[in-house]
């Protein structure tokens, strides 16, 4: 769902919207309501005042109606006013439908022209069909577009086919070892009805004992790496950051967590069972498989 209905809605209830960094919008509860789209609303004005902060009744507003965490409406919020003082700073006008446009003039001030009401739009479609029509909160999606966009699988269906092939390798080398064994099970026989009285068979059998105790001995030391739940952590990043890729790995549908202790760092991680031993060998595949912005590579916590 789109911002600049939810901030008209929001101004329309509350007749008071704070933007931060930017200004106050207030609406006059006796103005004129003309939902005709040719003709502004006489009620909205705008004072500009770069000291004000973040409205968190305004962020409690969007958690509620687009059903997100207040951390992830914080951020909406953060990036849509980042966006707008990026328009006004490079003198384009940026357009709040609802609520009106804001240019940035020389002396460095806002000029502001309301907009039309859309108070009966409301009544009558309801918020999903006013952010359908939203035009001016769409290039919020400019950042990204601007991107180099390279189109690859997902990391997941990657991981399958890495598993399949190793599967495919395993099972070969079993099928040539049962093949080899087989092979030299047979072999013994024929030279036994030529030879039965040959000695290198008698003590041939007298050395299996000792080499299947070599093979259970070899074993047991696997045993004394029990198999336990690590978080193996991707990438450790400031909140916008972290919020940011949580949502892009969740689209792509990777089982991502994401974590904070202090709420200035935040934590992506997978949680995976694994043994002491394995836990450098995974580090390393998930540093390749999802690199962090900062280079650094994946790590093991319990």
């Amino acid at each position: 769902m789109k911002l600049a209905p939810l901030l008209a809605q929001y101004l329309y209830e509350h007749k008071k919207l704070d933007l931060a960094g930017i200004g106050t919008f207030l609406l006059d509860p006796s103005a004129r309501r003309n939902p005709d789209a040719q003709h502004a609303s006489e009620g909205i004005s705008f004072q500009n005042n770069a000291a004000v902060k973040d409205d968190q009744a305004l962020i409690s507003y969007i958690s509620e109606q687009t059903g997100k965490m207040k951390p992830l409406a914080s951020s909406d919020l953060e990036s849509y006013i980042e966006l707008a003082r990026q328009f006004l700073n490079i003198g384009k006008p940026f357009q709040i439908e609802g609520i009106g446009t804001l240019v940035k003039m020389k002396s460095g001030q806002f000029e502001f022209t309301p907009d039309h009401l859309l108070v009966d739009k409301v009544k009558d479609s309801g918020m999903k069909e006013l952010s359908a029509t939203s035009t001016s909160d769409g290039s919020l999606t400019t950042y990204e577009s601007l991107k180099p966009h390279v189109e690859k699988s997902p990391p997941y269906k990657r991981l399958f086919v890495s598993l399949l092939i190793v599967a495919t390798t395993a099972l070969i080398i079993w099928a040539g070892y049962k093949l080899y064994k087989n092979n030299s099970s047979t072999n013994p026989t024929e030279e036994q009805t030529t030879t039965e009285e040959t000695a290198p068979v008698t003590d041939t059998t007298k050395s299996v004992p000792a080499a299947k105790d070599t093979i259970s001995a070899s074993k047991q030391p696997t045993n004394t790496q029990p198999t336990g739940i690590y978080r193996f952590v991707i990438e450790v990043a400031n909140k916008q950051r972290a919020i940011h890729r949580y949502e892009t790995l969740k689209k792509g549908g990777v089982a991502v967590h994401i974590s904070t202790d202090d709420s200035i760092s935040y934590k992506l991680f997978f949680e995976l069972p694994a043994t002491p031993a394995d836990t450098a060998r995974i580090s390393d595949s998930l540093t390749i498989w999802y690199p962090a912005m900062n280079k650094r590579r994946a790590f093991a916590e319990q």
